[in-house]
C-alpha cells in the first residue's frame, strides 16, 4: 500500500520492519492522516510472519514535534 505520510520498509534478511514518519514540513507532527496510515502499516506488519520487530522513527531533524 502506498502512504502519503509515512514510509515503510522491510528488511526480509533481519526480520525487521520500519515505519518512518514523513511529514517533514510540519517537523512530523501527527494529524489524523497520519496516525490512520500508521495504523493501518502497524497491524498489516503485526500479521506478516517475516516480521519479528518494528521500528518506529522520525527523520533526522526531529521525531514528532507534537499534533495538528
Amino acid at each position: 500500500m502506498t502512504y502519503n505520510h509515512i514510509i515503510v520498509s522491510k528488511e526480509t534478511e533481519s526480520k525487521i520492519a520500519v515505519v518512518q514518519l514523513n511529514r517533514p514540513q510540519v517537523l512530523n507532527a501527527l494529524n489524523f492522516e497520519l496516525m490512520n496510515e500508521m495504523l493501518h502499516a502497524l497491524q498489516t506488519l503485526e500479521r506478516d510472519e517475516e516480521i519479528l520487530a518494528i521500528v518506529l522513527t522520525g527523520n533526522e531533524k526531529a521525531f514528532a514535534a507534537g499534533a495538528d
